[in-house]
């Protein structure tokens, strides 16, 4: 590869897999204390991404002052909406199937989209950014929304990594996933770090639609178009495992964005599949690349990368 194309195909990585990091460690979050996958879980990337328009386009900041205050309010809300969801319907379901709480899931997840879209509309949206000059490393371009979308992922992880390893509260979420019968047995009110998961979890899930925002337009159905990838992502990782999800990203990540790069022409006159000079994936297929190394990387880890034994 050039080194102008290896370099952009870094920085392009690095940005896709900034976003999908952020949303796939808030699913992986509620997977290892409540044991099931939400589908829900990405659209409170959506509801992020439109409140922080809202409140970056209706309140009177100053200049660069407006996204930053509409994301922590974004966060926050969602957040909220996070721990409302469980309390309104996953409690409820505490003791139900894995299966069942999946699909009541999924359900709630249709209705936030449809809710969003009754809000907002349907048509396209893009957060109010002064066009700016991209920096250029090593021949690759790396715009200001790309920086701060690699900046904010960078900076999230390391602060929850923090607090899973030097708080008080971390030990208790760690116990708490591990056994919750024997955390409760000593003392930790498990149903209070369930709440805090949810409240984390789809505000980190909120936090990544923002950036997911930054570098593309925001549309009501944007948590369904990236749920594919978020989801490959946090199984590639070991889901369950907050730190294999980071690594599922970036995997997931690169394998998009290398794949999409490489000329398969040769491979194909290898295969007698075809006999022209160019073959390229089309973006459209991106999706399928993910679930490509998902499948082959499941073949040889069932569980994942990073995935936990049975318990």
């Amino acid at each position: 590869m050039r080194r102008t194309a290896v370099f952009q195909v870094i920085i392009d990585s690095l940005t896709r897999a900034s976003e999908l990091a952020l949303i796939a460690v808030g699913l992986t979050m509620v997977y290892d204390i409540l044991r099931f996958a939400s589908f829900a879980h990405v659209q409170f990337g959506t509801i992020g991404a439109f409140i922080a328009l809202m409140v970056s386009l209706n309140l009177p900041l100053p200049a660069g002052w407006a996204i930053p205050v509409g994301a922590v309010v974004a966060c926050v809300v969602t957040g909220g909406l996070g721990v409302l969801s469980d309390r309104l319907i996953f409690a409820k379901l505490r003791n139900s199937s894995p299966a069942i709480l999946m699909i009541a899931s999924f359900g709630l997840g249709i209705v936030m989209q449809y809710g969003v879209q009754a809000i907002w509309g349907a048509s396209a949206h893009s957060y109010p950014i002064p066009l700016a000059r991209p920096w250029v490393i090593f021949d690759g371009r790396l715009s200001p929304a790309g920086a701060a979308v690699i900046a904010a992922a960078a900076l999230s992880m390391l602060a929850f990594h923090l607090l899973l390893t030097r708080t008080k509260l971390g030990v208790a979420m760690r116990a708490t996933a591990d056994n919750q019968q024997l955390s409760e047995a000593s003392g930790i009110f498990t149903e209070r770090i369930i709440r805090i998961v949810w409240f984390i979890g789809a505000g980190l899930g909120a936090l990544g639609g923002i950036m997911l925002g930054l570098v593309a337009q925001i549309q009501s159905d944007m948590g369904l178009q990236i749920m594919l990838a978020v989801f490959a992502a946090a199984i590639v990782g070991g889901i369950g495992n907050i730190y294999g999800a980071v690594l599922g990203a970036c995997i997931v990540a690169f394998a998009e964005n290398v794949g999409l790069f490489i000329n398969w022409a040769p491979l194909g006159h290898v295969l007698g599949l075809t006999s022209a000079s160019d073959l390229y994936i089309p973006v459209g297929y991106k999706t399928g690349i993910s679930f490509a190394i998902l499948i082959l990387i499941l073949l040889v880890l069932p569980k994942g990368i990073l995935g936990r034994r049975a318990r």
